[in-house]
């Protein structure tokens, strides 16, 4: 039996991975912290080898080389975090593993793609904590100016930060002083993208790339507080003007077949107005997170192992059939509410009844959660399903925190 390591996956797919694996004829391995995952999840992956979560390559080369009746089991190694890919990358060069495309790992730089596609892409600039000085030439000098600071590699809008450089102030100090301020580890040591802010609507192009050709599943039209998302709404094509759906379309194209990426999925985020749409984020080589894979099943009418393992064995060269998506028009409407909390909060536990739609913890009891806004780290729960029973289910959820029963919050 040949194994796959998978280095990265979010807490909605190891409930289906395990399944989507074994389904194609490959045991995997999961490379993950289980200490949060939901009873199903925990379930699912029962009779599954688990090692420890990585994110850095010395230390899952490190673990490989000391455990040989792990590594030399390994015949695959992927990840679905696209933050992952240049780990995965580098490793399977070092093992001689079979993995995904190096234009996976060349893509997950922010920096990379703008290069690609600078005509999709907000006015934007890379720089380092490091530098003594650094000028952004598309900066309005006569006026006060709002920018997006965030890891240059990364998800999750961990760390992501709005500034605002008021007129007369020097911004370089203040683009350091958060970047020494951001809740992530080791800011000095990355790269960081200083992005134009762009006023609009979020939405995401979920699809992926087969042998050369572009396959649009369709568009997420999401709904955040601040920072945190909240609610995704698919499929979506029809919240937005026709020619902003072909800008779109042609800006992944154009990534497409400038970069070389072939044989894997995008979950590609634009900002969008009536006019026009700015890709922010091309997320390439994955499925969208949270409960996006559930929501495409449930709208195309498969089972979310179908869409999992398609997604997974792609890149590796391993997928024999394709999924059958059915046309756009015959597609269920589904929603999926990534709820959080108004305020900081020890979670406690929860109080649900029965339900139809697709409930899974995000947040573990004992943990102190950020308030809504800060991050998607401050998912507490999420439910998916058909929009119209999980609007009318959302309702009869409770959290038990330290301060006493909480109702979601999704707006």
């Amino acid at each position: 039996m040949r194994h796959i390591l998978i280095v990265g996956i979010n807490k909605i797919s190891v409930k289906y991975i395990c399944d989507a694996i074994h389904n194609a004829g490959y045991e995997p391995i999961l490379s993950i912290d289980t200490s949060g995952l939901c009873d199903d999840a925990r379930h699912a992956i029962s009779d599954v080898i688990c090692i420890p979560p990585f994110t850095d390559h010395e230390n899952l080369s490190d673990y490989l080389r000391s455990h040989p009746d792990i590594s030399q089991k390994i015949h695959s190694i992927t990840t679905f975090f696209d933050e992952l890919f240049p780990m995965i990358t580098a490793t399977a060069e070092e093992f001689g593993y079979n993995g995904p495309p190096r234009i996976f790992a060349e893509l997950a730089s922010k920096e990379v793609v703008g290069k690609f596609i600078p005509e999709h892409v907000p006015p934007e600039l890379q720089i380092s904590i490091s530098d003594k000085e650094f000028s952004i030439p598309w900066l309005e000098t006569d006026k006060t100016n709002t920018v997006i600071l965030k890891p240059a590699i990364g998800s999750g809008a961990l760390a992501t930060s709005t500034l605002t450089l008021e007129l007369g102030k020097d911004p370089i100090r203040i683009i350091k002083s958060a970047i020494s301020e951001s809740r992530i580890e080791h800011p000095e040591s990355l790269f960081w993208i200083i992005q134009a802010y762009c006023e609009g609507i979020l939405v995401s192009m979920e699809g992926f790339v087969q042998e050369g050709t572009v396959v649009f599943l369709g568009l997420s039209r999401r709904e955040r507080v601040k920072f945190t998302e909240v609610a995704n709404h698919f499929p979506s094509d029809n919240s937005i003007q026709p020619s902003v759906l072909v800008k779109i379309k042609t800006a992944i194209d154009d990534l497409v077949s400038r970069s070389g990426f072939d044989n894997g999925y995008f979950h590609c985020e634009f900002i969008t107005t009536d006019a026009t749409a700015y890709l922010i984020d091309a997320n390439m080589g994955r499925l969208g997170g949270a409960t996006v894979v559930e929501q495409i099943a449930l709208s195309c009418e498969l089972s979310p192992a179908v869409v999992l393992q398609h997604a997974a064995l792609l890149p590796l060269g391993l997928a024999n059939t394709i999924p059958v998506y059915d046309p756009s028009g015959k597609r269920k409407n589904t929603l999926g509410y990534w709820y959080c909390l108004e305020e900081e909060s020890l979670i406690c536990g929860w109080d649900i009844p029965p339900l139809v739609s697709i409930h899974t913890p995000i947040a573990s009891p004992g943990n102190l959660i950020q308030p809504v806004g800060v991050s998607d780290y401050s998912w507490v729960g999420m439910l998916a399903g058909y929009t119209e029973i999980v609007q009318d289910e959302i309702k009869l959820i409770r959290i038990k925190t330290d301060r006493g029963d909480r109702l979601p919050v999704f707006k």
